[in-house]
């Protein structure tokens, strides 16, 4: 029952975070225009300052791979990251490209809780929490596995989808060696942002560029981002991604490990509600898309819903965390077993 009562209450609360999430995006693009219109205004005044900033930032070319040049331990790397990689003054940015999917209904139309583009918006997952739901999958990672990649002299693959901005792929990259760490976003803007956190990085000497046809048998941890679809098929709201369909399935079948903040992503239509797994189900596009595709064994991190035991995914664990957006999530582990 009680079970029971905090699902619901999950529930409730991420319909509510929804809400919150678009009002306030919302009001942070009209605040975005304002000062767009005061930049422009003060460009008429003083057109070589912004002429010297544009310059600068287009003196480095960007990357989507790096590799890591040395370990942090988690509190200084979560101050690197929110410092320096993904600054708080770019946090205006973050959030008006997560409203990409809405193109120009966010100026125009009201936005309700039921809108499918709701699943393309951006929120931030604590590092704590993401911490301790990764630290329990890996130990159910196959120890086999992970003996065979120490032989190969490969690292094993961690996955986020959904990546964001780049947040804990970043601070996962940072953080834990032995792993290759990258992120799949579908947003174009939010990838861009991704993108331009590793080049801070490699400006600071903290990571150094690597091309993605480079030997893959390294002992430092390697950070990828790639644009586009997790799911086969063309997705309605973004159509023109960077990577194609192939390059994305071959990724996720070699992945050891997925993470997926899925707090506000579909449920399955004809059972939402999984009663004996007291749980939130991912919607069938997720759960057999990715169990399609990924390798037998693979280990898999969701919140707030779990991946469909019917198409394969046997549920191992589950942890209540901290989640200030949403007042609390569950994160479920999940194997796949085909």
């Amino acid at each position: 029952m009680m079970d029971l009562l905090h699902t619901a209450t999950t529930f409730i609360i991420c319909r509510w975070w929804v809400a919150s999430t678009v009002i306030s995006m919302l009001l942070l693009l009209l605040i975005s225009s304002s000062d767009a219109f005061i930049s422009v205004q003060q460009h008429q005044h003083h057109p070589s300052s912004s002429l010297c900033i544009m310059s600068s930032s287009s003196t480095h070319q960007s990357t989507n791979h790096a590799t890591l040049i040395q370990g942090f331990d988690r509190p200084t790397a979560q101050q690197v990251v929110t410092t320096t990689l993904c600054p708080p003054n770019e946090e205006r940015s973050r959030n008006n490209a997560g409203m990409e999917a809405f193109g120009d209904d966010r100026h125009s139309k009201v936005i309700t809780n039921d809108d499918p583009r709701n699943e393309y918006t951006y929120g931030e997952f604590p590092f704590g929490s993401f911490d301790l739901l990764v630290d329990r999958a890996i130990e159910y990672v196959d120890d086999n596995d992970q003996q065979q990649h120490e032989e190969d002299g490969r690292n094993r693959n961690m996955l986020d989808l959904g990546s964001g901005c780049g947040r804990l792929v970043l601070y996962a990259g940072l953080t834990r060696g032995g792993w290759d760490v990258t992120g799949i976003e579908i947003g174009k803007q939010l990838h861009s942002l991704a993108v331009n956190s590793l080049q801070r990085g490699i400006n600071g000497d903290l990571l150094k560029p690597v091309a993605i046809t480079d030997d893959a048998s390294t002992a430092n941890s390697k950070i990828s981002f790639y644009n586009g679809n997790a799911l086969r098929g063309e997705d309605p709201y973004f159509q023109d991604t960077e990577s194609d369909d192939e390059t994305i399935q071959s990724i996720l079948s070699e992945a050891n490990l997925l993470f997926a903040y899925s707090t506000v992503w579909e449920t399955d239509s004809s059972q939402s509600f999984n009663p004996e797994l007291q749980a939130m189900v991912l919607s069938s596009k997720w759960s057999k898309s990715l169990a399609a595709v990924c390798q037998d064994g693979v280990v898999a991190v969701t919140t707030d819903r779990v991946l469909n035991p019917d198409d394969g995914w046997k549920l191992l664990d589950r942890m209540d965390v901290d989640n200030p957006s949403v007042w609390g999530s569950v994160g479920y582990i999940s194997v796949l077993q085909k």
